[in-house]
C-alpha cells in the first residue's frame, strides 16, 4: 500500500525534522510505500496535502496531531475525503492519547481511525489488518487501536516498549536535517545542520497542568547509551550533522546514565553541540553533572520555571521552591551555560499579585532568554479534570479551542482575558527591554536570516 505519514501544517516558531513520523516510516518501509511530508516545512495548506494524496493514489494517511492540531487536522481530512473517499485516515500522537474517544467523536466521518499510546509496533498491524479481510476481527488485534464498530468507538488496549533500542533509528532520509531552515527548536543555535533526537521516554512526576506523566504511566524508559551513540555517528557521517537537540522531558533524571553517556560522546571526538530545548529539571542537577555536560559539547540549558508564586508552585506540584530555583539557576549560570526560562501565566485562582511576583521573579534570575505561555486545561491532567468538576470548562471544551500555549483559551476567574494579554506582554518586555538580555540576544544572531526569523518570531509574540 501506499501510506503518506503528515505533520500538518500549523502556527509554530520552529520547524524540525518529525523524529515519531520517521520511527514509524522505519517499521512500514520494507513492507509498504511510505512517504513523509512536512506540510509545515513545506508550506502546504489543507488543499494542497489534499490534491497530492489524490495525485499519488495514496492509500493510508496517518497524521501526527498535538491538541493544538485537531482543527486544522478536520479541515484537512475533509478535503482528502472529498477527493480521494477510499483513503484510509488515522491520527495519532498526544491528543487521541489522551483522548481517544473524544477524538473520534470531534472528527467523526473525516476520519476512520485514531492511535493510543506509541505507535511503531502497533502501526504495521494496522496496516496489516486494513489488508486483510477480516474486519473487526482483525481491528481487534491491533495494540493502542481506536475504532468504530458500528455506532460504537472501540479502543484497544496499548502497552509501552521497555526496549527503545528495538525501534531502531527513524528514516533520516527521508527528512534530512541540512533541508531544514535555521528555525530549530528554542530559536537559537550555534552550529547547523541540527538534529533533533529523543534518548528517553516518560516521566514520574506528577505535575499537575502536563499529561506527560499520564502518556508513559509515570515510567521513565532509555535508550542503552550506545544506540544513541551510534545514531550520533551516523547523522554526523551521513547527513552532515553539526549539533542534536534532546527532546526529553527528563534525560538527566538518571544522573548514572548521563555521565556514560557524555564519556562516550567525548570518546568519539565528534565536536557535537547540542542543548535542551524542551527543557530539564533543575532539581536533577549538580556542578560536577554540569561541567562534563559542558566538555561533552552542551551549552544551552532550558528550566520549566513556570511562576514566582510559591503557592502557584505547589498547587502544580512542581516540587520545587524559589529558593532552590534561584540557587540552581545561579549554578547554571557560573558554569557558562546559556540559560532558558520557561512561564506559565493564568493557572486556575491565579491573582493579579501573583502573576506581577511571577514578572518580578523572573527579571530576578540569570536567565539569558524567557518563553512566556498561556495556561491551557489539557485533557485527562489534574486541573483539567479539577475545572471540568467546578463547571468551568466541560469536556466538549477543548474541542472548540486551538490549545496552543501561545494562545489564550482558558482565562481564570481572578482575572480578565484583557488583562492576561496585557500581562504577558509586559513580562516579555520588561525582561527583554533590559541591556543585558537584550545584547545578549544580539550576539547570539548567526546570520542575517536567523537574525529576521528572531525579529518576526519576537513581534508575532509580543502581539499573542
Amino acid at each position: 500500500m501506499k501510506v503518506l505519514l503528515v505533520k500538518p501544517f500549523g502556527i509554530t516558531d520552529e520547524i524540525i525534522p518529525p523524529v515519531s513520523l520517521g520511527l514509524l516510516a522505519t517499521h512500514i518501509r520494507d513492507y509498504h510505500s511510505v512517504k513523509i511530508l512536512d506540510a509545515l516545512k513545506e508550506g502546504l495548506n489543507g488543499t494542497a496535502v489534499a490534491k497530492m494524496v489524490k495525485r499519488e493514489d495514496i492509500d493510508v494517511v496517518g497524521f501526527q496531531i498535538w491538541t493544538k492540531d485537531i482543527h486544522n487536522v478536520r479541515e484537512i481530512s475533509n478535503i482528502i475525503k472529498s477527493l480521494r473517499p477510499d483513503t484510509k485516515i488515522i491520527v495519532g500522537g498526544i491528543h487521541p492519547t489522551v483522548s481517544p474517544e473524544g477524538t473520534m467523536r470531534f472528527f467523526d466521518k473525516s476520519i476512520d481511525f485514531a492511535y493510543q499510546g506509541e505507535g511503531e509496533i502497533g502501526f504495521k498491524l494496522f496496516l496489516d489488518a486494513i489488508e486483510s479481510d477480516e474486519g473487526p476481527v482483525a481491528m481487534k488485534k491491533v495494540p493502542g487501536l481506536v475504532w468504530k464498530d458500528g455506532h460504537d468507538i472501540k479502543v484497544n488496549n496499548n502497552k509501552l516498549n521497555e526496549n527503545l533500542d528495538s525501534l531502531g533509528f527513524p528514516a533520516w532520509d527521508m527528512m534530512p536535517p541540512s533541508t531544514y531552515p535555521k528555525a530549530p527548536h528554542g530559536a537559537f543555535y550555534r552550529n547547523f545542520p541540527i538534529a533533533p533526537i529523543i534518548v528517553t521516554r516518560g516521566c514520574p512526576f506528577p505535575c499537575t497542568y502536563c499529561s506527560a506523566n499520564i502518556l508513559s504511566d509515570g515510567k521513565l524508559r532509555s535508550r542503552s547509551v550506545e544506540h544513541v551513540i551510534e545514531e550520533l555517528k551516523m547523522l554526523y557521517h551521513k547527513f552532515g550533522v553539526r549539533e542534536f537537540q534532546i527532546e526529553d522531558d527528563n534525560f538527566t533524571l538518571n544522573r548514572k546514565y548521563v555521565y556514560q553517556f557524555c564519556e562516550r560522546l567525548l570518546s568519539e571526538n565528534l565536536n557535537l553541540t547540542w542543548s535542551f530545548p524542551n527543557g530539564i529539571r533543575l532539581d536533577t542537577i549538580d556542578r560536577k553533572l554540569l561541567k562534563l555536560m559542558k566538555r561533552a559539547g552542551c551549552y544551552a540549558l532550558n528550566f520549566g520555571i513556570e511562576s514566582g508564586s510559591q503557592r502557584i508552585l505547589n498547587m502544580i506540584k512542581k516540587k520545587l521552591t524559589l529558593e532552590q530555583i534561584t540557587e540552581e539557576l545561579t549554578l547554571v549560570h557560573e558554569e557558562g551555560y546559556e540559560i532558558g526560562g520557561f512561564f506559565i501565566l493564568g493557572f486556575p485562582t491565579e491573582t493579579r499579585e501573583e502573576i506581577e511576583d511571577t514578572i518580578r521573579f523572573a527579571c530576578t534570575l540569570p536567565l539569558d532568554r524567557i518563553a512566556v505561555s498561556y495556561f491551557q486545561p489539557f485533557p485527562k491532567t489534574h486541573l483539567y479534570q479539577e475545572l471540568i468538576e467546578k463547571g468551568e470548562i466541560n469536556e466538549d471544551w477543548v474541542n472548540q479551542q486551538s490549545l496552543s500555549l501561545q494562545c489564550l483559551s482558558y482565562v481564570p476567574q481572578t482575572i480578565t482575558a484583557i488583562e492576561l494579554r496585557q500581562f504577558r506582554t509586559k513580562m516579555l518586555k520588561r525582561f527583554y527591554f533590559r541591556v543585558k538580555p537584550f545584547l545578549k540576544m544580539l550576539s547570539q544572531f548567526r546570520s542575517p536570516s536567523h537574525s529576521y526569523y528572531i525579529i518576526k518570531r519576537s513581534i508575532r509574540w509580543l502581539k499573542v
